[in-house]
């Protein structure tokens, strides 16, 4: 699934489409995608913090969406990441 969002990403990434929140988030830039990271993070932090168990995915859903674009933004992708966990797992 994060490999398939990951992939809407780049598409809306080369052909920045009118209209489109992903487009709009990639050309305000890293610093605007970082906040929104940040932003999700806390919001996240909070619906667990509470024990909101309804609004809590919704919220790692936002924060996984938005780091992905920061990843896209970046010229990372979600593989490296991956890697990174596989190495940390050994």
């Amino acid at each position: 699934m994060l490999d398939e969002l990951f992939a809407v990403i780049r598409d809306r990434q080369r052909e920045l489409p009118e209209g489109s929140y992903t487009a709009q988030l990639l050309n305000e830039g890293i610093g605007r995608i970082a906040q929104k990271v940040i932003e999700e993070a806390g919001e996240t932090a909070i619906a667990a913090v509470q024990g909101n168990q309804e609004h809590l995915p919704k919220e790692v859903a936002d924060l996984l969406y938005h780091t992905l674009v920061l990843l896209a933004a970046s010229g990372v992708t979600p593989q490296s990441v991956y890697d990174e966990l596989r190495e940390r797992r050994a």
